[in-house]
Order: structure tokens, then C-alpha cells, then sequence
């Protein structure tokens, strides 16, 4: 089946995400909220707080390689849905020289956010700040930055 990419400068290609991935985010996102027992899914502050102490949690306890994928994929998800949800970006599928993955992409095309791979790297690399509520908040303002080109990867 072809794929419908579009191409751009700089080795960039972006493309929507087809049903079953964006069914797959869903239901990760879903999952994580009961793991996370989020119940009240209009508050993405308390959201946003659940999701950071969760993260600390897990950096402060040994989990699996094969935990930590699943983990980075479950809370990502939810932490794009509350993205998409907030500010009205969108997910794409975004591959950038050497990056690629599932982003949540704002609505200028300016930006988008790698959640999982986020996520990821604040589980496994103890150099990298836990700061999901600050970039969330800063989300808000960032439309009205200078940015070159498009899909600035932003984490």
C-alpha cells in the first residue's frame, strides 16, 4: 500500500497517521490514564502533575528495557492526547534526518513534539529534566516564535 508522504526540505517527510495507529494511540492513552487512575479527564493540570510524579517514580525505581518502551508508549500517548486536546495540534507521522516517530504537531506545522521518544528519554537518561509541565505550558506561547523551515522537533 502506499504511503502518502509528502516530502519536504532538509530529508523531511510527514504523512497522517492511518487508523490503526491513531487507534493504537487511543487506546494507549486510555490505558494509561486507568494505570495512572486519572479519572477526571477535563484536568490536565492534575493530569500533567499525575503524569510527572509518575515519571519521578519510575526514575527512582529499576525498570526493564522492555517496561520503559511500554511505559514511554502508554504515557506519551496520553500526554499527546492532552496536547492535541489542549491546543488543538494534531498527530502526525514526522521523519526529520535522523528522527522519525509519532509527534503531536501544532497547528502552523512550525512544531511538533516527539512524545514518546519524550517520554523515553526522561526514563532512561537521568541528565534529562522531568519537565512535561513546563513544556506543556510553554506549548501555549510557542506559535509566536521565530522557527525556520517546519517540523522543529521540540522537547
Amino acid at each position: 500500500m502506499q504511503e502518502n508522504w509528502v516530502v519536504y526540505q532538509d530529508d523531511l517527510k510527514v504523512r497522517e497517521l492511518k487508523r490503526d495507529e491513531m487507534d493504537e494511540i487511543k487506546q494507549l492513552s486510555v490505558l494509561s490514564k486507568e494505570k495512572l487512575n486519572l479519572t477526571d479527564s477535563d484536568d490536565n493540570l492534575k493530569s500533567l502533575d499525575t503524569i510527572k510524579l509518575a515519571l519521578a517514580n519510575y526514575r527512582d525505581n529499576e525498570i526493564k528495557e522492555d517496561e520503559v518502551v511500554e511505559i514511554a508508549f502508554e504515557i506519551g500517548s496520553l500526554y499527546g492526547t492532552i496536547i492535541e486536546k489542549e491546543y488543538g495540534w494534531k498527530w502526525m507521522h514526522v521523519e526529520k534526518n535522523d528522527n522519525k516517530g509519532y509527534c503531536v504537531v501544532s497547528e502552523d506545522n512550525k512544531f511538533c513534539c516527539p512524545v514518546h521518544n519524550y517520554i523515553y528519554t526522561i526514563l532512561t537518561d537521568i541528565d534529562k529534566s522531568n519537565n512535561v509541565k513546563l513544556l506543556f505550558n510553554m506549548l501555549e506561547v510557542i506559535h509566536k516564535e521565530k522557527a525556520n523551515g517546519l517540523y522543529n522537533f521540540i522537547s
